[in-house]
């Protein structure tokens, strides 16, 4: 029963999260628009990055709550047959996912680093509107993935407790 209890908790905290990615999408969205120039060259550069955010914020927070709640019953139907398999096929996937949160934070670590100098060394305005927009979305991308590997890490470690 303690396998049940700690992945609702981490399903619950993942749907969580993408219920504050979903409105800080929608919020973006709302405050872009409204506080965009689009007759600038700056604000077009912009663009691209803000609809790949917005796809990112919306698609995965979307997916979260959607998908999520599901692996709940997944879990109780391994844990039907047995319990040490249900164990040892969270810890395994968990694992993995930990593995490709910890690669993921140092691609947007990475990626960050170049948009920032690239903003400063470019000089047209419609690149540094999209280098600046590009900083943005990392700096999200960034912190969303490292709250989704904090939890992780939390139910990985109540997985080994097990």
């Amino acid at each position: 029963m303690d396998l049940i209890k700690h992945t609702s908790q981490w399903v619950n905290g993942e749907v969580l999260q993408g219920r504050i990615g979903l409105g800080t999408g929608i919020v973006i969205a709302i405050l872009f628009f409204y506080f965009a120039n689009f007759q600038q060259s700056f604000y077009k550069g912009m663009i691209v990055p803000f609809i790949l955010l917005q796809l990112v914020l919306l698609g995965y927070s979307s997916f979260q709550m959607v998908m999520r709640p599901n692996h709940i019953e997944k879990v109780e139907q391994y844990l039907t047959v047995s319990r040490e398999k249900a164990i040892h096929a969270e810890f395994e996937k968990s694992q993995k996912d930990d593995k490709v949160y910890s690669k993921l934070r140092l691609v947007w670590a990475g990626l960050f680093v170049v948009s920032l100098i690239l903003f400063f060394l470019v000089a047209n305005d419609y690149f540094k509107g999209m280098s600046l927009g590009f900083v943005v979305f990392f700096i999200v991308a960034y912190t969303f993935d490292t709250l989704l590997h904090l939890r992780l890490k939390t139910y990985l470690s109540a997985l080994q407790n097990l």
